[in-house]
């Protein structure tokens, strides 16, 4: 599975460099990037997500489902307490020194050791390898994802909450609405779902050439910002090498325990090794591009943000087949 999942990532890289060359010669930016993110997060995601659940209605797989949100509520769960315990001990220091873009850093931190880009890498990465069966199960950990985000994640941003903004999320209600696609007691007619899914099989693509985008905008040649964005990984170095081995090794690793503890307390149910495998793959991507958005909404460092999603992004074509072979070593 793990060559599997290093061919599919590959594939996934050779359109992120075909993607940044040409947005470097056309000198995209952040115009373009947010439209691409729109036509993705609006358009595209939920499309995918609702044709994904139009099969047979199945009660066993519906439990199966049931078992995978359980399960990747377990998984965040385990990395909000990591990501809590590792800033606890720097609180009184930053209490001390005042320093507010620290801690705005830190807030940005958190999320990014704990939300993974199981969306716009998650999502073309195991259908690749798994296909739509593979999707399927990976709705149960996008769902918790949104959740928590809204929940969590902006409380440790903001200091606030804003519950309806998780009802207005699409990939939400896309869930939502794949939920009765997939137990009303008939397929949905061919010119409905048709062109849902044809949007929707857009996302591999269009969510590696985002990634391109976003690569060639962060050291574009525009005006000295290759001499910018130099300095400004030089700065960020440590605490961005810090959260990049956190949110590839250090959390993954952990997760790998809590997985093969599943494997064997579930081995009952037949589909196991494919719903853990898919959320171990989910729990391993890359700090998820909500960490970005986060920082220009919120107004925090998006530059810091931005760097934290490019590198990892890069870096997960070792670690993520890396930790495969792994799991399919002690599995």
């Amino acid at each position: 599975m793990h060559l599997t999942v290093a061919r599919q990532l590959f594939v996934m890289a050779v359109i992120v460099v075909i993607s940044f060359f040409f947005s470097r010669k056309n000198k995209f930016g952040q115009k373009e990037s947010q439209f691409l993110s729109r036509i993705l997060l609006y358009v595209i995601n939920p499309c995918m997500i609702v044709s994904t659940f139009d099969v047979d209605f199945d009660r066993e797989k519906l439990k199966f489902l049931a078992l995978a949100i359980g399960v990747s509520f377990a998984f965040h769960l385990v990395m909000i307490i990591m990501a809590t315990l590792l800033f606890a001990r720097k609180k009184n220091l930053q209490e001390q020194s005042a320093l507010q873009e620290q801690k705005a850093r830190d807030a940005l931190s958190k999320i990014g050791i704990v939300f993974t880009n199981s969306g716009f890498i998650g999502i073309p990465l195991i259908n690749g390898v798994f296909g739509g069966e593979g999707v399927f199960y990976l709705m149960g950990y996008i769902l918790v994802f949104n959740i928590l985000l809204w929940f969590w994640g902006e409380w440790i941003v903001t200091g606030s909450m804003r519950p309806l903004k998780i009802l207005a999320n699409p990939n939400v209600i896309a869930c939502a609405a794949g939920l009765v696609v997939f137990c009303v007691p008939f397929r949905m007619p061919y010119a409905v779902i048709e062109p849902l899914r044809m949007i929707g099989s857009c996302n591999g693509a269009v969510s590696m050439m985002l990634l391109g985008l976003l690569f060639a905008s962060f050291g574009g040649d525009k005006s000295g910002q290759e001499q910018k964005a130099a300095a400004t990984i030089r700065a960020y170095a440590r605490p961005l090498a810090r959260d990049v081995a956190l949110r590839l090794l250090a959390c993954p690793l952990i997760l790998l325990f809590a997985t093969l503890f599943a494997l064997r307390a579930f081995d009952f149910v037949h589909e196991i090794k494919l719903i853990m495998s898919v959320l171990f793959i989910a729990a391993a991507c890359p700090v998820g591009m909500s960490v970005s958005s986060f920082a220009v909404v919120f107004k925090k460092d998006a530059d810091y943000a931005s760097l934290l999603v490019a590198v990892s992004s890069a870096a997960c074509i070792v670690t993520i087949p890396l930790l495969v072979a792994l799991l399919e070593a002690l599995a």
